[in-house]
């Protein structure tokens, strides 16, 4: 197995183990995003969409709304617990339209030609070749067909500086979580654009928004952490280091308490949305 086959194994696995609470902690993060992509992606009444990384439907769902009873949605996820869930979630919100499939969002074995939108959410930078995945995505789009993706332009400092302090009670040869080879990659929007354009799309643009989510206390912040994937760092600490490394953040998230009482957290999301030549 390379290391690359492993980082995505636990990756996936980490995922796994966070379904059941994944963006189902009552906070605001990756719901308003997903909306706001299917909007500016041009999701319309009877298209037929992939949404690869799935997840519990943050964009799913919504673009299940736009395209409605005379479209398809399909969402594919490596993690069976959340195809599981959403599967089941889908199926008793009475969504006909969407099907929730296991597929893999760096090569999705789904028909050539026969989608008019292909959408990702904080998915593509997880893939250990983003580049080859966008250049396979085009397979599946008819001609004019288009791309949207969300990646994070920045997140809200204090997240960072929790992360970065978590990250220092890995194991030694760990500790350079959470960067990446891949990081380069979406480091600002002309590198983001240029990603899509080297892939053969057309009529580029990049944009940002900034979103706000709200958190009860430390340990809702910390349970939403445990929901996703960043679950794969803490599931990497010592368990004799973890009370010490949660300690040590604790003042860092404490540091987001706004005027009203909860912790908030401000994270800016950048979006990618071209169109394939065909």
């Amino acid at each position: 197995m390379t290391e690359e086959t492993r980082r995505k194994a636990a990756l996936v696995g980490a995922f796994d183990r966070g379904a059941p609470t994944y963006d189902r902690l009552g906070v605001d993060f990756f719901g308003p995003p997903g909306t706001e992509l299917v909007r500016r992606a041009g999701v319309r009444t009877g298209q037929r969409v992939v949404d690869v990384g799935c997840g519990r439907g943050a964009v799913l769902v919504p673009a299940a709304r736009a395209v409605g009873v005379t479209g398809r949605v399909v969402g594919i996820d490596l993690a069976p617990t959340m195809v599981e869930l959403t599967r089941a979630e889908v199926r008793a919100a009475g969504l006909s339209q969407v099907e929730v499939e296991l597929g893999d969002a760096e090569s999705p074995l789904l028909p050539a030609g026969e989608f008019d939108a292909v959408l990702g959410g904080f998915v593509v930078f997880l893939l250990p070749d983003p580049a080859a995945a966008l250049r396979g995505y085009r397979r599946l789009l008819c001609r004019g067909g288009r791309i949207g993706i969300t990646t994070f332009a920045n997140q809200d400092p204090r997240f960072t500086e929790a992360m970065r302090r978590l990250a220092g009670h890995l194991p030694a040869d760990r500790r350079q979580w959470p960067t990446s080879k891949q990081d380069a990659l979406y480091a600002t929007a002309d590198l983001t654009a240029a990603l899509l354009w080297e892939a053969g799309y057309r009529d580029v643009d990049v944009t940002e928004a900034s979103f706000q989510s709200r958190f009860r206390d430390v340990e809702h912040w910390l349970a939403w952490v445990w929901s996703h994937g960043a679950r794969s760092l803490l599931e990497q600490i010592p368990a004799q280091r973890l009370p010490v490394a949660l300690a040590e953040v604790t003042p860092v998230v404490e540091g987001a308490r706004s005027v009203d009482g909860d912790l908030l957290f401000t994270t800016t999301v950048r979006f990618a949305v071209a169109a394939s030549p065909g």
